[in-house]
């Protein structure tokens, strides 16, 4: 649960410093990595991934598009302890 809550956290914040770009369909993509991760060390380095691509959300078309991979992806993430 701390995992999907810091994802918000980092959300928010990326639509507040105006970032371009479409991550959206990046998020998407590093979601269904994420829950094909076994390992924690596999898991960081999608949760690494996750954290730029977050920070390149420019709209809230964006966010809303982005929001269900993202809770996914923390689902997932927090199965491996992260």
């Amino acid at each position: 649960m701390n995992q999907i809550k810091l994802l918000g956290v980092s959300m928010l914040l990326a639509l507040s410093l105006g970032a371009c770009g479409d991550a959206a369909d990046d998020i998407a993509k590093l979601s269904k990595e994420a829950c094909a991760c076994k390992d924690k060390a596999c898991g960081d380095a999608v949760n690494k991934k996750l954290d730029a691509a977050i920070e390149k959300l420019s709209s809230e078309a964006d966010l809303k598009k982005a929001a269900g991979p993202l809770g996914e992806a923390g689902m997932c993430l927090g199965k491996l302890g992260l």
